[in-house]
């Protein structure tokens, strides 16, 4: 038997166990390993998945935002998987995110809030959370679990592995249940996102099949939009940690929506600017800093008051 044939035997070996929706979290780590070890098994993967995809086009399923890999020297390993994370074939046992589950701190739990810095929450088991600005988060350790809320905001989290006692994170109306993994969470206004730094995660967005994320996969919804699947290189799970937002030709109101919640103020876009794309890095710094960025990379105009920042789009010439 040929080293191809190989390949593809131990793809559809793969394809079949993880269509199974009590896999172990083992299997899908285990996965994960595989198709890093290769860009050959990647292609053999991608065949099997796309064959299936024709075959089963009857399946609901979100559509597929455009790829995003900011770091392009890296073996594309994740292109071509979001279309079985689009089918929802089940649950990964690592994390498990629901819609519907309010979350209720009592009162002996612990709170943290930022303003205008990030802010290091090393909790008591040993994980840890990195708390965005404009962002607030509730805790609550309890025998058999590990509650977080994050009520507004962003925060990425680095999960110690318990598995008698999950880790659930609340956003909005998601939930997110860890076993141990790393990851990014936004909950701000109407918008949701995940992004997978190690692990797997299972998401149930609203109205929408399940799907899953591996390291280097994320997810965004806005309110009760499809969501939208790309993927991101790992390290880039939690661009602001590093100082900066990344944009790879996004619509400008994705910008000025995280200005929004980087100034604390609203960034409103106005109808002149609102067809306008972006493409560039943002340093996060003070408002002049990063309002002069953004007039930098497109052609707007940014007027700023008391009630908030306008952005409009410059007249040529």
């Amino acid at each position: 038997m040929s080293a191809q044939t190989d390949i593809e035997e131990e793809a559809r070996h793969w394809f079949v166990t993880l269509r199974d929706d009590d896999a172990p979290e083992s299997a899908w780590l285990d996965f994960q390993d595989w198709l890093e070890a290769s860009s050959a098994h990647v292609a053999a993967y991608d065949a099997i998945e796309s064959l299936w995809v024709d075959l089963d086009v009857a399946a609901p399923r979100p559509v597929i935002a455009p790829v995003v890999n900011l770091a392009e020297a890296r073996v594309g390993r994740t292109k071509g998987r979001t279309s079985w994370l689009a089918a929802g074939l089940g649950v990964a046992a690592s994390v498990a995110l629901a819609v519907g589950l309010s979350f209720w701190l009592v009162p002996d739990g612990r709170t943290y809030a930022t303003t205008d810095a990030p802010l290091t929450v090393a909790l008591e088991d040993g994980s840890h959370v990195y708390l965005n600005r404009h962002s607030s988060l509730g805790v609550r350790f309890e025998r058999g679990r590990r509650s977080v809320a994050l009520t507004q905001g962003e925060a990425a989290f680095d999960i110690v592995h318990e598995p008698s006692r999950p880790f659930v994170v609340a956003a909005g109306d998601h939930q997110v249940e860890v076993l141990g993994t790393a990851f990014n969470v936004l909950n701000y206004g109407d918008g949701f996102a995940v992004a997978v730094a190690r692990g797997v995660v299972a998401v149930s967005p609203v109205n929408a099949p399940k799907v899953r994320l591996t390291a280097g996969q994320a997810l965004e919804q806005h309110g009760m939009q499809t969501p939208a699947l790309s993927s991101v290189a790992p390290d880039q799970a939690s661009p602001w940690r590093q100082g900066v937002l990344v944009y790879r030709n996004r619509p400008l109101a994705d910008v000025t929506d995280d200005l929004s919640r980087y100034l604390d103020k609203p960034v409103v876009l106005s109808r002149s600017a609102q067809a306008l794309r972006f493409t560039g890095a943002l340093r996060i710094g003070d408002e002049a800093v990063m309002l002069r960025q953004l007039q930098d990379f497109v052609p707007v105009r940014v007027d700023v008051s008391a009630r908030g920042v306008r952005v409009t789009a410059r007249e040529a010439g």
